[in-house]
């Protein structure tokens, strides 16, 4: 059982959004346009004039391959030696959040969880002693359901008429993931006091917890352009409704805490888990989990946006109203067993996440500058980006930072000629739990 919480803490790791590689040599910055339509549904008729780029390659599916243990579980038909001396769940969950990009060195799971009572204070370390990184957050908040889903991996849509349309495609991803100390543990981490984790059971609790659903997602939306407003550009409103029929939900919290002797020395770790798990009734014969049920959901996006020749801005509401239903089994379990009962799950009927983003072009005597930023808010982690681009005819050179889940950077170049544009990114991300920068490669092609 002492691996159950690294376990379970690895298997949440996965959230990620498929960007665009110019996106990722600006720091993962979110540039106006039909791109960004997943946070604005404006951007449906906005002019293709910031966005633009070609289709990223999904080098990410390289490290599933057999040639790589650490990430492909395809190693286990192939190696199931070297499957078990060398598959980490939480590298290959890294890299599946991001396909866009062949990660160098993914994020490697600690051995274990374990808490180290010095006389200069209280650390938290893996199994060789490296310390962990006890906050971190990304997406949503792990609790509860969510209205909003993740974006489909891919839709195929039908216009409906001017500026009407109608898109299907299936979802998969995780909705939110947190890794949080508890607040006597917090304090005991930052003063190097450990008496007050002394207790019976201890109040010094490190907590990891996250979401995943997937399913099929069917929104209905309009955009339309409204008339030039003299001195500011012209105006793109947007609102799209979105239902989804859930395939799968998953939600799981993990708790370990230090346990003491009676002497107040420290002795070990104990660790609890809760899990909820739900998946369609017709597959409960096949499965047997007691998860059968399924889920549901609805809810409201609106969006506005501008653009004034020279710069752009968009603001982007989604979840605004809604509403989600999941039908399942919750296990709760300790190092001395576990229980199993049915449970329903539902949202709160107004979450609402909020996207703005901008960019601005700037003519200098040799080549152009695009500065852009991005924030999002409200009912998720509060993530930033800052990109810029400098081009000089048929190339273009990149980079920007980003705040999401951890600093982020991006480095990128582009050569567009008449036959073949090529965009390559280095881009970085924190590592959950564990700490420290990934490294990633990202190509993209277009003809």
């Amino acid at each position: 059982m002492k691996r159950a919480f690294v376990w379970l803490t690895a298997a949440l790791f996965s959230l990620g959004l498929a960007q665009g590689v110019r996106s990722l040599g600006m720091g993962g910055v979110a540039l106006p346009g039909p791109a960004s339509l997943w946070a604005n549904p404006a951007y449906a008729v906005f002019p293709k004039t910031w966005d633009r780029g070609g289709w990223p390659l999904p080098l990410g599916l390289l490290r599933l391959l057999p040639l790589f243990p650490d990430t492909s579980p395809f190693t286990y038909f192939t190696d199931p030696e070297a499957f078990r001396r060398g598959f980490d769940l939480l590298s290959f969950y890294d890299q599946v959040a991001h396909l866009d990009s062949f990660l160098l060195n993914p994020a490697r799971s600690p051995d274990e969880v374990v808490f180290r009572v010095r006389a200069d204070g209280i650390s938290i370390t893996d199994g060789s002693g490296r310390n962990l990184v006890p906050s971190f957050q990304v997406g949503a908040s792990p609790e509860n359901p969510k209205a909003l889903v993740p974006q489909p991996l891919f839709s195929l849509s039908l216009d409906l008429g001017p500026g009407t349309y109608l898109s299907l495609g299936p979802f998969y991803g995780v909705q939110g993931v947190r890794v949080s100390p508890s607040p006597e543990l917090a304090r005991a981490l930052a003063e190097g006091k450990p008496d007050a984790c002394k207790a019976d059971p201890s109040p010094c609790v490190l907590e990891a917890s996250g979401a995943l659903s997937s399913g099929l997602s069917l929104a209905l939306g309009f955009a339309t352009p409204l008339p030039e407003i003299p001195g500011l550009g012209k105006v793109y409103l947007g609102m799209r409704g979105e239902g989804f029929y859930g395939l799968a939900y998953a939600e799981a919290n993990a708790k370990a805490r230090p346990t003491f002797d009676g002497n107040g020395n420290l002795s070990g770790t104990s660790y609890e888990y809760r899990y909820f798990l739900s998946y369609p009734g017709f597959l409960e014969d096949t499965l047997g989990q007691g998860g059968g049920g399924g889920g549901f959901g609805l809810r409201g996006d609106v969006g506005v946006a501008l653009d004034g020749g020279e710069w752009a801005l968009g603001l982007g509401v989604r979840n605004l109203l809604g509403f989600a239903r999941w039908s399942g089994v919750e296990v709760s379990g300790t190092e001395s067993g576990e229980t199993r009962t049915p449970t329903t799950k539902e949202s709160a009927f107004a979450a609402p996440e909020v996207f703005l983003n901008g960019a601005y072009r700037l003519p200098l005597e040799v080549g152009s500058l695009l500065l852009a930023a991005d924030a999002r808010f409200g009912s998720t982690a509060p993530a930033f980006h800052l990109g810029v681009e400098y081009g000089l005819g048929p190339l273009a050179l990149r980079t920007g930072i980003g705040l999401e889940g951890g600093v982020r950077f991006g480095l990128g170049a582009g050569l567009n000629l008449e036959a073949l544009a090529l965009d390559l990114a280095l881009t970085t991300h924190e590592a959950p739990l564990v700490g420290g920068p990934v490294y990633g490669l990202a190509l993209a092609v277009s003809f």
